[in-house]
């Protein structure tokens, strides 16, 4: 049996991360030289399973070619199919979408918070140097109170093993209300790779990388009483690479039912527009010559 979504929660988040997806797209197309899309989940059932959690792998929201790498069939081909609905089979040596993992310039996990990120009060923190950890080092490693990148223990090691599987580069894009950041995937691995091998310096590493590692606490709001504890990665901004400034966002609430029939309120985001930076385009640029 598959296991059971998370409620009205999770279908509101989705909303929000699909409005997300979709200002990535437009901001990583045609004017760029680029063409994004969906590969990942885009719907949420009416029974509210979550289809393919079992599978050893966590596939990325969205996959990023550049145009002149396309033929004019594939590109034709890839607008107008919606990539989530194919059988990653169809992605083998003699399938009808051979092409798409070949010529894919990387994989997009895209994710979104409601904050306002510029006004965020250590939105400007920065890593300690070598030399500043020297002159007074910590007992606890704090991550600031700034647009994080945040990345879920146990999607970092599923989405390492699609990018392993497939060879494809990933990308985490993380949105907030005025701005963006993004990391490489491996970046992350490797840091994690670097805490576990050194555990008893995991304090100097959190505080001069600017990447955390830590316990967050989820209320489930809705089930009454449920809290979830899930191991965390936040990335500071200091230590990604700006992705770019969110702008014309419409912001509102909408309402839903939860299971135990408590109304639960959730921000609604529209419109807005992602003008990515030079410096993104440089990383995706480099991730796959």
């Amino acid at each position: 049996m598959s296991p059971r979504g998370r409620g009205i929660d999770f279908e509101h988040r989705f909303k929000t991360s699909r409005w997300a997806e979709d200002l990535v797209i437009r901001a990583l197309g045609q004017d760029l030289g680029f063409l994004t899309v969906r590969i990942g989940l885009s719907e949420i059932q009416a029974n509210n399973l979550i289809p393919g959690s079992a599978q050893p792998y966590k596939v990325p929201d969205l996959l990023t070619f550049r145009l002149h790498a396309l033929t004019e069939e594939e590109r034709l081909l890839l607008q107008r199919t919606d990539l989530s609905h194919e059988s990653h089979a169809s992605y083998g040596s003699q399938g009808e979408f051979e092409f798409v993992i070949r010529k894919a310039l990387a994989a997009l996990e895209v994710k979104f918070s409601p904050y306002k990120a510029s006004e965020m009060t250590q939105r400007h923190w920065q890593p300690r140097s070598e030399t500043q950890w020297e002159q007074r080092p910590l007992r606890r490693a704090k991550p600031p109170t700034a647009p994080n990148i945040w990345v879920k223990e146990k999607d970092l090691s599923k989405l390492v093993a699609w990018e392993n599987q497939f060879q494809v580069p990933v990308l985490i894009v993380h949105l907030f209300d005025q701005e963006g950041f993004a990391i490489a995937l491996r970046k992350i691995r490797e840091f994690n790779d670097r805490l576990t091998a050194h555990s008893s310096q995991s304090v100097k590493i959190q505080m001069t990388t600017g990447i955390f590692k830590k316990d967050q606490a989820y209320e489930r709001v809705d089930a009454q009483g449920a809290r979830e504890t899930k191991t965390v990665f936040m990335v500071a901004p200091a230590a990604a690479v700006k992705a770019g400034n969110v702008s014309d966002v419409e912001v509102s609430a909408q309402l839903g039912l939860s299971a135990s029939k408590k109304y639960v309120a959730h921000p609604l985001f529209k419109g807005g527009r992602l003008t990515v930076s030079q410096e993104f385009i440089d990383l995706l640029a480099g991730l796959r010559r």
